[in-house]
């Protein structure tokens, strides 16, 4: 079975545990950080994958990183559950797959925006009210910069392009030039 399958059935049963006793966002912030805290220590992830050592070790160490978080118990257990079943290296994979299973949940989308220079705190907010108008739903956008677009922005959400760019505009200039 592929990874990521077994991936999305650990991350739907801890998205109902989470939302049975209403705590999606505390379980999706305190996921993320202690799947930060694993996939951030390449010594951590190759402790955990060695098989030469015993699993009561593994099992100390990933007790030690949850009492030092300060974990709610569902994420503790959660974790315990993953170390017991030797699904620790899915982590990363469930808390991605958890994530966008809460912002599903919450109707949040996740907007990509690529511009041309970095963007002032105002301008964002701007960009993220004009989207959200647009879809209809709260957005949470990521703004990269890319030189190349000249100017203009370039926005995908989920499989939609709104390619606004200058460079997109220069180029079906340039392409209605040669057709004549």
């Amino acid at each position: 079975m592929s990874q990521i399958v077994i991936a999305k059935r650990y991350a739907k049963a801890l998205l109902n545990l989470a939302e049975k006793e209403k705590a999606l966002e505390t379980v999706s912030k305190e996921l993320l950080e202690v799947t930060q805290t694993f996939t951030g220590s390449q010594e951590l992830q190759s402790v955990l994958a060695d098989t030469k050592i015993p699993s009561l070790v593994k099992t100390d160490i990933v007790n030690e990183i949850i009492e030092k978080q300060q974990l709610t118990p569902l994420v503790s257990t959660f974790l315990q559950y993953l170390m017991s079943k030797r699904r620790i290296a899915l982590l990363g994979d469930i808390e991605i797959v958890f994530s966008q299973l809460v912002r599903e949940k919450l109707g949040i989308l996740e907007a990509e925006v690529t511009v041309a220079k970095q963007l002032s705190e105002d301008e964002i907010a701007d960009v993220t009210k004009q989207l959200s108008e647009y879809s209809g739903k709260k957005v949470h956008v990521s703004i990269h910069v890319d030189n190349s677009i000249i100017g203009g922005i370039v926005t995908r959400i989920g499989s939609v392009v709104i390619d606004g760019s200058l460079r997109n505009q220069l180029t079906r200039v340039y392409q209605s030039i040669i057709r004549g």
